[in-house]
Parts: C-alpha cells; structure tokens; sequence
C-alpha cells in the first residue's frame, strides 16, 4: 500500500461499542433462553422460540453460541441455579466456626427451598436433567453441580461423628422432588403443597433435623 493509499481506521470506542453491543445481546438471548424453558419447558427450546423472544434474527444465535447445544451449555455455564446459590452463599457465609455450624446449615437448607421455588427455568433443567440423564448437558449439569456441592459439604456438613454428606443429600433431594411435583399435586402424605402453611411445615422439619445434627 502506497503511501497516498487511504486507510481504513477502527477507533477503539466503535469497538468496545461493537463489544458492548454483542455482550448485552448475548445476554438478552440467555434470558429468553430461560423465560422459554419457564413456559414450555426444556424440551420445547428451540432456536426460533429463543430468537423470537429476545428480539433477535436466529443467525445471530448460530453466530454467538454455535447452535442450540451452544447456546444451552452457555446458559448453564452462565445461569445454573444451583452452583451460583451455593458460590453467593459460601462468599456470604465463609466463617468456619462450629458455634454458627448448626445455623449456617439451616438457613443454607431453608434458602435453597425458598430461592429454587421460584426459579422455574431451574426446576425444569432437573426435570429435562432427570429424564435424560445419558445425554452431555445433563453430564455437566451433575458435574457442576457436584463440584460445587462439595465446597458446601466440605465447608459446613463435615463431621467425624457422622455422615452428614449422607443427610444433606437426602434432605436436599427431598426438597428438590417436593418442588418438582408441586405444580401438578395438590398433596403429598399430609403435606398442602399448594399453601404456604405447607411449606413451612418443610421449613420446620429442616429445622429439627438439622438439630439434631452433630456442631
């Protein structure tokens, strides 16, 4: 190119434009990613579902994400309930004395339940996760969640005395199967799961059980 050649020029603040521009419609897509699970469910997410609702032409999500596996591993790397509940409370709660132990493990418990009952596009990633269990998403999903379940055992459910592992993890999984059924059954045993005096029966079983677990 001769000196007298023009040249084209990218000023910088065109390009973090242009960066900022992509970021906020990634992440508009990702949240239509989850209104669409809350609605229809996992099975029912498609590419045109997802481009319709955030508004974008569905080349973009080929473009951003690679294609729908893309775009789902993205929204579980991005927006899986569970290892974010666990990361915000362990950078809440990082005291280790045994004296707050019993408390910590009772407001972790009684947190989950509450947060996870109003987070559908969680519910339904179980439930997607539940009935496909061989695929590569559900693998991650487990995968992550485990990991991330172990810093919390490790930090406030580890005991010589007993296995506490063992309890959280029936405790938990009860909770997550409550929540699961709820939309289409009224009851459980005696359980109203469709009236707040219900769930604070669970929240006080939480409570008792978790006393009678070792500081």
């Amino acid at each position: 190119m001769g000196p007298d050649c023009p040249r084209t020029f990218k000023p910088s603040g065109m390009i973090e434009v242009r960066k900022r521009s992509r970021t906020q419609t990634m992440a508009r897509i990702l949240q239509a990613v989850g209104e669409v699970i809350s609605e229809r469910g996992v099975n029912r997410v498609g590419i045109n579902a997802v481009a319709e609702r955030a508004g974008v032409n569905k080349v973009l999500i080929y473009r951003y994400f690679g294609g729908w596996e893309g775009l789902m591993e993205r929204f579980l790397h991005e927006g899986h309930f569970l290892t974010d509940y666990n990361q915000q409370f362990l950078e809440k709660h990082p005291e280790t004395d045994p004296s707050v132990k019993k408390q910590y493990r009772i407001n972790y418990l009684v947190g989950l339940l509450r947060e996870l009952k109003v987070r559908m596009p969680a519910q339904e990633m179980l439930k997607w996760e539940i009935s496909n269990p061989g695929s590569y998403l559900s693998q991650q999903l487990a995968m992550a969640r485990n990991e991330s379940f172990q810093k919390v055992l490790d930090q406030f459910f580890t005991n010589d005395k007993e296995d506490q592992s063992a309890v959280t993890a029936i405790l938990v999984s009860g909770i997550t199967m409550l929540l699961l059924i709820a939309p289409n059954q009224n009851q459980f045993m005696t359980l109203d799961l469709q009236s707040d005096e219900g769930w604070k029966r669970i929240e006080h079983a939480i409570h008792r059980i978790c006393d009678t677990l070792t500081p």
